[in-house]
């Protein structure tokens, strides 16, 4: 027979596995909702430069690609630019940076939320950028390979986005331009159609200190 003892040993054991679980769960949703912010490559304090989009953006190990210690990855697997305008005070806002480079947009097609929405949180995390004194750089929605209707919404996005660039004095990288051809992304660029290689990180990231070097000064 099971006595007392026992029995209060069992119950006991089940409450802190209980408790155990709410507290994985709780510290699950608390990532989600703060982006992850406890996730760093580095000191936070010793950002200069955030990279923040979509899992386009944290394939790269900007690092590296940079060689520069001052950068943190910021990227969302996934994730549209409505979540982009959520996070953007967490992950990118209260780091101080001196530069943002912005990416983001394909997911927002795929799922078909429309081009006007996308251009209104564009210019909700530009405007944001601006009022903090960090300096955006937006960087072109990037082709798919082989997919002309995707191409034609974002041809309409990367012309506005060019567009309100030029209206506001911000920085535009047309990558595509480097890594498409009229057909859209080139086939030795890309692992899967959408994401890229590290063939393609690299010409991205030469564009990236291009702009560093000679415009920023930085």
């Amino acid at each position: 027979m099971i006595n007392n003892s026992e029995k209060m040993t069992t119950i006991n054991r089940k409450y802190i596995r209980q408790i155990l679980i709410l507290f994985a769960s709780s510290v699950l949703l608390t990532g989600v909702l703060t982006g992850f912010k406890w996730i760093s490559e580095q000191d936070d304090d010793k950002v200069q430069i955030v990279m923040f989009g979509d899992s386009i953006t944290k394939g790269g190990d900007w690092i590296a690609l940079l060689g520069r210690g001052d950068v943190k990855t910021s990227g969302f697997p996934g994730f549209t630019t409505s979540h982009l305008v959520w996070l953007l005070k967490e992950n990118v806002i209260d780091l101080k940076p001196r530069v943002c480079f912005l990416e983001g947009g394909i997911n927002d097609i795929g799922v078909g939320i429309p081009l006007d929405r996308t251009k209104s949180n564009y210019r909700t995390l530009i405007d944001g950028l601006l009022e903090h004194q960090i300096i955006p750089v937006v960087q072109s929605i990037l082709y798919q390979r082989d997919n002309p209707e995707s191409k034609i919404q974002v041809d309409s996005m990367n012309s506005y986005l060019k567009a309100y660039c030029q209206s506001k004095g911000v920085y535009y990288l047309d990558i595509n331009a480097k890594l498409s051809s009229s057909t859209g992304l080139k086939a030795q660029y890309t692992i899967d159609g959408t994401h890229i290689n590290q063939d393609a990180y690299e010409i991205w990231a030469a564009e990236i200190k291009n702009l560093l070097d000679s415009r920023l000064k930085y």
